[in-house]
């Protein structure tokens, strides 16, 4: 009935628990889906800690960076190379990994970040890999170093590097949000419901949320063979 239900999920949860789940227009571009539900979710919530968001690329957009930077959050968002393309920063193209790539077209090497100034510093691959480089772009000994930072451009140069294995390791935890809608959807049957009012459907979307928190204090009380969740929610509360 022209609704697409957009989801909030904890990354770290090992249950993909939803946190806020938002029904909008279906028309409505997911990147404008996201920063409305973050400042109602912000609003509602604001003593809850945000450390990072993890979003696919219909989030790359600029903003929406600079909003989380705003924040003090980490934003782990693949590029959208399609909408992007060429990325150029300082005159020196990068990567879609967010690595500077030299004037022949070589990776540079990441060489640490500066200590204090919150920016990473890159060096010429051919000095760094002991090579004759055919083209030099720098008659220094040390060769050409270049340095990128957060602060001067959030998309291209994110907190985390997306060309490193904690990157990949962090995005890969977005998946969880497709497995708490599909547990809506499919294992609580959340379309298979008759109702055409907003409304209707507001409730049950939130009904099912709560369930799923239930499933998830059921299984933890499990695991600590406690035989009731009334024994499971005194021993947190002990803790």
């Amino acid at each position: 009935y022209g609704r697409t239900l957009y989801m909030f999920c904890a990354a770290d949860s090992p249950y993909d628990l939803p946190v806020y789940p938002r029904l909008f227009r279906a028309s409505r571009h997911d990147s404008v889906s996201w920063i409305c539900g973050y400042r109602e979710l912000r609003h509602w919530f604001p003593d809850w800690k945000v450390g990072e968001a993890i979003l696919d690329s219909a989030h790359d957009a600029l903003p929406i960076y600079t909003l989380l930077e705003h924040d003090d959050v980490s934003a782990i968002i693949d590029l959208n190379l399609r909408r992007s393309g060429k990325l150029v920063y300082n005159d020196m193209e990068i990567g879609s990994d967010g690595v500077p790539v030299c004037p022949i077209g070589r990776k540079m090497i990441g060489w640490g970040k500066c200590p204090g100034r919150q920016r990473v510093k890159w060096r010429c691959p051919a000095k760094v890999g002991k090579w004759e480089c055919p083209h030099p772009c720098s008659p220094s000994e040390y060769g050409r170093t270049f340095y990128t930072s957060t602060s001067d451009n959030p998309r291209l140069f994110p907190r985390v590097r997306r060309d490193s294995k904690e990157w990949k390791q962090r995005y890969a935890l977005r998946t969880g949000v497709e497995r708490c809608i599909k547990r809506q959807k499919v294992d609580y049957k959340l379309e298979a419901s008759e109702g055409r009012s907003s409304r209707h459907w507001n409730i049950r979307v939130y009904l099912i949320a709560m369930c799923q928190h239930a499933d998830a204090w059921l299984e933890e009380a499990r695991k600590a063979n406690l035989p009731s969740l009334d024994e499971w929610f005194a021993s947190q509360l002990a803790a």
